[in-house]
C-alpha cells in the first residue's frame, strides 16, 4: 500500500501547548507544495523503517507504525523535499505511514483519525505542531484553532497551483525553537496578530505580506535570508522565510528565480491542491 503527502511550509504561526497532545498545536497559515513524501508499506518478518532507501530510526514514523500495525511491516519513505529545513518532512512521513497502515490493515479510520496519530507523534517528539493538519487537506491552509485533526480548525484560501521558488541553506532545530520560552513569547505575539489580520482579508498577497512581516519582527530570518527576501522584493516579487528552516520561498516568476540565484541553488515546485492520499 502506498500513500503520498505534500510538503508544508509555514509563513507565520503561534503555538499552543497542552498536556493532551491532541489539544496541542499551532495557529497560522502555510502552503502545501508538490514536493511529496511517498510512503510504501509491505509485509515483513520484522518491522523496519527506511528513509530514502536507508535504514532509519525515524522515531515519529515509528510511533505511528507501533500504534497502528498489526503485524511486522517494511516502511519505505521517499522524500522529494529537503529534510530538516521547514518542509514538514517528519509529519509527511508519519502521515503517509498512518494512511498506508490504515488501508493495509483495514483499520476503518477516517482521514482525521489516521492523521491524529501522526499529529500526536509529532507533538511527542517535538518535530512540529501544525504540519500534519495542513498536509491532510492541502492548499493554502489557515489554521485558526490549535489542535490535532478533528480538534483544530482549518480552512483554505482558494489559490491556483502557482509556481514557488525556494533556496535552502540548512536546517533550524524546530525542537530548540519551540522549547525556548523567550523566543516563543515573541513568536506567539506576532503569530496571533498576523492571523487576526489575515482573517480580515484572506488572500495570497496578504499571506505573503504578513509572512514577511512575521519573519522580520521575530528576527528568525538569518542575514542571508533577509537579503534574499529583499532581493526578490526589489525585482517586484513576494518572498519570505520558510518556518522553521534556514530557507526562503518566493512566488514563482523568472524575476524571483533570478533574484534568488545569488543566494544558492534555486528549487522550483508548485502549490499542491491535494492533501494526503492513497495512490
Amino acid at each position: 500500500m502506498r500513500a503520498s503527502v505534500p510538503s508544508h511550509i509555514t509563513g507565520f504561526f503561534s503555538a499552543k501547548r497542552h498536556d493532551d497532545p491532541m489539544k496541542s498545536g499551532s495557529m497560522g497559515c502555510g502552503l502545501t507544495l508538490d514536493l511529496k513524501a511517498i510512503t510504501t508499506i509491505e509485509p515483513a518478518e520484522e518491522t523496519e523503517i527506511f528513509l530514502n532507501y536507508e535504514r532509519s530510526d525515524a522515531p515519529v514514523s515509528r510511533f505511528v507504525v507501533n500504534k497502528l500495525s498489526r503485524s511486522p511491516v517494511r516502511v519505505q519513505t521517499e522524500l522529494e523535499m529537503p529534510l530538516g529545513a521547514g518542509f514538514g518532512a517528519s509529519g509527511a512521513g508519519a502521515l503517509g505511514s498512518a494512511y498506508s497502515l490504515n488501508a493495509s490493515f483495514e483499520l476503518g479510520m477516517t482521514a482525521n483519525q489516521a492523521a491524529a496519530v501522526a499529529h500526536i507523534a509529532e507533538v511527542i517528539y517535538g518535530t512540529g505542531l501544525g504540519d500534519v493538519i495542513a498536509q491532510n487537506i492541502g492548499g493554502l491552509v489557515i489554521r485558526s484553532k490549535a489542535g490535532g485533526p478533528g480538534i483544530g480548525k482549518v480552512d483554505r484560501i482558494p489559490v491556483p497551483p502557482l509556481w514557488i521558488n525556494y533556496v535552502v541553506r540548512g536546517p533550524i532545530s524546530t525542537k530548540e525553537v519551540l522549547s525556548d520560552p523567550k523566543i516563543m513569547k515573541g513568536i506567539n505575539c506576532e503569530g496571533k496578530a498576523s492571523l487576526k489580520e489575515l482573517l480580515k482579508k484572506p488572500t495570497l498577497k496578504d499571506f505573503m505580506r504578513l509572512s514577511r512581516r512575521f519573519a522580520t519582527r521575530t528576527e528568525l530570518a538569518s542575514n542571508w535570508a533577509s537579503d534574499a527576501i529583499e532581493a526578490v522584493e526589489s525585482s517586484g516579487g513576494f518572498a519570505s522565510m520558510i518556518l522553521l528552516g534556514d530557507a526562503v520561498f518566493a512566488l514563482g516568476s523568472s524575476d524571483s528565480s533570478q533574484a534568488l540565484k545569488e543566494f544558492g541553488a534555486v528549487g522550483t515546485t508548485f502549490i499542491s491542491q491535494r492533501g494526503a492520499n492513497l495512490d
